[in-house]
């Protein structure tokens, strides 16, 4: 082109040593090799692209260098189909962290009915299949709504998270799960349990719940209880976690009948 590559190119301040990478193969007489260098096009088009480069000294006829060939091949599409396919793993990264969030609760950070639901149906059919006993608890906030009518739905929330961290700590084996099921309402879910330790872990919920000491006034009891309802047992080929769970809700409902802060088993 007769024409230095200055007034050719503008190479990207990043890649300043590209241009000492074409003096040194002169001054070496060598041949050497750039893989990817950025450039923009001159002065009028601003537009951006890419190359890889390959350097070729010239030597005259007593073997000395006289200039270096810089072939040039426009790899931008590579370029762009790289930064795309970046995208797209990030695009997955965040997919699946709106997948891990939306099994969680936004409040208490517990797994809701979704995670719940999914749980269940994984830990019934291995329970069946090994014919190990499952049990599902039940807890309701006490009062509750009194918490919320007179202190306020910003302290209910509170109240909530406390009882979410209590439930959490009452609970020591891997698969054991504790989930919120909605407003006031908890679930746990024991695999492989049987009626002794299912009571031994209600009885941690109930006082670590007590310990918080959580004033509400406006129960007969003076601070934050929990009522309880437990049901559990070898499920059957066949047989649906829903049975079970119909069971724990009612013996809650008996517990909060009877007059609430208590736990029942059916």
């Amino acid at each position: 082109m007769g024409k230095k590559i200055s007034e050719v190119f503008f190479v990207y301040p990043e890649n300043d040593d590209f241009i000492q990478l074409i003096l040194d193969a002169v001054y070496d007489a060598s041949m050497s090799h750039h893989k990817i260098c950025t450039y923009y096009t001159g002065e009028q088009n601003k537009s951006l692209f890419m190359t890889t480069s390959f350097l070729k000294v010239q030597i005259d006829n007593e073997v000395q260098p006289i200039g270096v060939t810089v072939l040039f091949s426009d790899v931008t599409e590579l370029g762009e189909l790289r930064d795309a396919a970046a995208a797209l793993d990030k695009i997955k990264v965040l997919n699946q962290k709106l997948e891990r969030l939306s099994y969680l609760d936004e409040l208490t950070g517990l797994p809701n009915r979704r995670f719940f639901n999914d749980t269940c149906n994984r830990e019934w059919y291995s329970a069946i299949q090994d014919q190990k006993p499952i049990a599902f608890i039940m807890i309701d906030i006490d009062y509750f709504k009194e918490i919320n009518d007179n202190y306020g739905h910003g302290i209910g929330d509170k109240c909530l998270s406390s009882v979410s961290k209590a439930l959490g700590n009452s609970l020591y084996r891997p698969n054991d799960m504790v989930a919120r099921y909605g407003g006031d309402e908890f679930i746990v879910v024991l695999p492989n349990t049987d009626i002794e330790e299912v009571i031994v872990i209600t009885k941690s919920i109930q006082n670590n719940i007590s310990e918080l000491n959580i004033e509400n006034s406006y129960s007969p009891f003076k601070k934050l209880t929990v009522s309880i309802g437990a049901a559990g047992y070898v499920p059957e080929k066949g047989s649906h976690w829903e049975n079970l769970l119909a069971g724990a809700d009612k013996a809650l409902n008996k517990a909060k009948q009877n007059g609430k802060n208590q736990i029942l088993f059916l």
